[in-house]
């Protein structure tokens, strides 16, 4: 940032939160956080549970055809030398 600009930021003056505004903010937030915390059941962790075991398996079949493919190119790489 330039001086002057710097300069005039200086110059405001701070902000000061207003307590009861400071409450209401903070109620809202815990009841925010409470409803997510509600709808967060054990069906949302069951489903989460399922995406592993469906996914830990393909990456183990993607990742053993990439392994077998780099083992066969480089067996032809050893057999044309």
């Amino acid at each position: 940032m330039s001086e002057p600009l710097i300069g005039l930021l200086a110059e405001l003056p701070s902000a000061e939160l207003d307590l009861e505004r400071g409450e209401r903010i903070r109620k809202r937030c815990h009841a925010q956080l409470a409803r997510r915390a509600s709808r967060s059941t054990s069906h949302e962790r069951v489903l989460t549970i399922k995406a592993a075991q469906v996914w830990q398996p393909v990456i183990a079949i993607l990742g053993a055809a990439y392994l077998t493919d780099v083992v066969i190119q480089a067996i032809r790489l050893y057999a044309t030398l």
